[in-house]
């Protein structure tokens, strides 16, 4: 859902939030993966669960969700700018299906489906600004 540049005790760190399926989120951090699960309700703290989670890796994210979010929506991971929108009502996506893109502090965010369905509704165009949690585009799950 994202790239993001993170400075934490002077050490440098690229974290990638890929697709959310269910309380998963795949996260890549300097370039190794994770498997990450979402212990709370959306917008809460997100943990690793696996053991090679560097101990100063930045796995906590917490956000403020302007929209309670239902199965398949997908919403802003933060504020910025559309792009462009690839994703279309009635368009079948399955996860990492790239949906639209967001700039964000001068870098291009691919935002991808977190689930396999069927596009609903398309809530964004581009040039348009959204906040983080703004919902960008509904999915109905198969």
């Amino acid at each position: 859902m994202g790239t993001h540049r993170f400075k934490i005790e002077g050490r440098d760190f690229e974290v990638r939030v890929g697709t959310r399926s269910g309380g998963r989120v795949d996260v890549t951090v300097n370039g190794k993966g994770y498997a990450v699960e979402i212990e709370s309700a959306p917008g809460a703290a997100i943990a690793a669960t696996t053991a090679a989670t560097p101990a100063s890796a930045p796995m906590g994210v917490a956000a403020p969700a302007a929209h309670t979010a239902g199965a398949g929506d997908v919403l802003a991971p933060i504020s910025g700018v559309v792009l462009s929108v690839e994703a279309k009502p009635g368009q079948r996506v399955e996860p990492n299906t790239r949906v639209l893109v967001l700039e964000a502090m001068k870098m291009e965010n691919d935002i991808f489906a977190a689930t396999t369905g069927t596009v609903v509704e398309v809530h964004v165009q581009p040039q348009q600004e959204v906040r983080e949690g703004d919902l960008l585009v509904s999915i109905t799950p198969a």
